[in-house]
């Protein structure tokens, strides 16, 4: 018996080794060692099977010989600990602050072979040596100029920045594919290489392009056209993002992710992630989260409908995934109810044939109960599939989607019931009560089966999915898992202050202790009752 356990354990970690080999690609080149953390110095040692000439750089640029920066390989590298930071020292924000403190940095390795004056093979590694992280790494290698240049770089502010409009101007501002970068990934676990693949780089958000520490929305660019490895359990996304923690990098550093995984399990989408520390061309770049990215690939990843056959919008109507027009049941929809009375049953029962009347209440519920001060005029995303399917999403039906909580779990007191019925004049995008956002929970509210679902539902949630110490329990795990990098990521970026981190944690906790109370207050004012 413990014979053949043994040979099944053989037979596993070839397969495993196997998986990480074609996830990092074959290569000509033997190398002596593997991307990854290391605790000593050592030498690094190139060959080439068919005798080619060898050249590398070490600053993230392509080889190319005889170009400075670019050198040839002799007789060994030697790997070290290093601090010879560059990149880290360019500024890349109005708000941006000169990183304090000393701050190791990883040797990246371009490398080509050259062959009869043709490049035949390259390859590309990341050295990490006496560097320790509690959590996963992600290695980012470009051209420098991809990133930081005046003319063409796409972190920086650059030629296009107005300084009479500083936070909506600069070069990061600029969308689509002539402002995508080739790059290179390297995704590390316990200091081990797990998977290497090419990316197109851009960078993501709204006005969070204008912060110090950027989102960065990345495109699979390998040969299958999907990121191979598992990331949250799946294979077969086209896209990931690796993203600041929005408007809230300056504060705890975990709403977003802690409040989507309060509500993950509701009947909307949420986003998987994890937070991760970056590296940009060896330099340190600090904790951003690896989140999952909402597009069509993303639907048939998480929910097995067929991609070409679904569309996603925004609440403005707008596509954000999907062919031009594929929004029409929807505004058809909001005409609908503007035109109409949805107390009288037939008006609702159509309703609820254009809408997954499931997903809008517990969707609308978990932003109430959040407090979300940038909703619903903004960060509402819905989807649907355009031709039936068979399965539990094959309907055809409108389902919401969270993102972006960012300015969330706030203030205690803020009646986002109200604002989700008749706007809000004070929120950063202005509601108003004949908004699409608003019009349509308002009136579909008149309708009596609607509104006891949706109290009913109102009363689970509140009590079970947003108990006190179940949301306290996630707040403190997400707060732990970066607790011993923060420190680090706030001497690099300035934010989060350290001394108020802690503070910032608390008051999310606050928050979850104070909000039922207020919460009930506010639906006895609207619907008379003592929940």
């Amino acid at each position: 018996m413990l014979g053949k356990l043994n040979i099944f354990s053989c037979l596993i970690a070839i397969l495993f080794f196997t998986a990480v080999i074609s996830s990092v690609g074959y290569s000509q080149l033997v190398i002596s060692h593997e991307s990854g953390f290391y605790n000593n110095p050592f030498t690094l040692e190139i060959k080439s099977t068919v005798g080619g000439l060898i050249y590398y750089t070490i600053d993230g640029s392509e080889p190319v010989s005889g170009k400075e920066g670019t050198f040839r390989y002799r007789n060994g590298i030697p790997i070290a600990e290093r601090n010879d930071n560059s990149l880290m020292y360019i500024p890349t924000s109005p708000l941006w602050q000169k990183p304090q403190g000393d701050f190791k940095k990883a040797t990246v390795l371009r490398i080509i072979e050259v062959v009869d004056g043709k490049v035949t093979d390259s390859a590309v590694r990341s050295y990490f040596v006496g560097i320790h992280h509690d959590l996963p790494v992600v290695s980012i290698i470009t051209e420098p100029s991809n990133l930081f240049d005046e003319e063409k770089g796409i972190y920086v502010p650059g030629k296009l920045f107005d300084p009479t409009n500083p936070y909506w101007t600069g070069n990061y501002h600029q969308r689509g594919n002539e402002w995508e970068r080739a790059a290179v990934m390297e995704y590390f676990e316990n200091g081990k290489l797990l998977y290497r693949t090419d990316i197109g780089l851009r960078i993501h958000g709204e006005f969070t392009r204008s912060l110090p520490i950027k989102s960065l929305r990345l495109y699979a660019r390998n040969k299958e056209g999907e990121f191979t490895y598992p990331f949250f359990g799946r294979t077969g996304y086209k896209k990931l993002v690796l993203r600041n923690s929005g408007n809230d990098w300056e504060d705890t550093y975990i709403r977003d992710s802690a409040i989507q995984e309060i509500f993950k399990g509701l009947k909307f989408d949420t986003q998987d992630n994890y937070p991760v520390v970056h590296y940009i061309n060896g330099e340190y770049w600090g904790i951003t989260y690896l989140m999952e990215y909402y597009d069509q690939r993303y639907l048939q990843v998480k929910h097995g409908v067929t991609e070409k056959n679904t569309v996603i919008i925004n609440g403005d109507l707008s596509i954000q995934d999907g062919k031009e027009g594929s929004q029409e049941s929807f505004v058809k929809l909001a005409e609908f109810v503007r035109d109409n009375d949805l107390s009288k049953p037939e008006n609702y029962v159509f309703i609820s044939q254009v809408i997954d009347i499931d997903s809008y209440i517990d969707y609308y519920i978990a932003e109430i109960i959040a407090g979300n001060m940038d909703w619903p005029g903004n960060n509402e995303r819905l989807w649907r599939v355009l031709k039936p399917e068979n399965g539990t999403f094959g309907d055809g039906k409108w389902r919401w989607m969270m993102y972006d909580m960012d300015l969330s779990f706030w203030e205690p007191s803020h009646n986002t019931l109200k604002a989700a019925m008749y706007g809000d004049p004070n929120a950063p995008h202005i509601l108003t009560v004949g908004a699409t956002s608003t019009i349509l929970f308002r009136k579909i509210l008149e309708n009596e089966e609607f509104k006891k679902k949706f109290l009913e539902r109102f009363d689970y949630i509140i009590n079970v999915v947003f108990n006190e110490n179940r949301v306290i329990n996630i707040i403190d795990e997400h707060a732990k898992r970066i607790s011993t990098e923060i420190a680090f990521h706030s001497k690099r970026w300035g934010k989060p202050e350290t001394d108020t981190w802690e503070e910032s944690v608390e008051w999310m906790k606050e928050f979850a202790k104070e909000r039922r109370g207020y919460l009930m207050k506010y639906l006895n004012e609207i619907f008379g009752t003592d929940q």
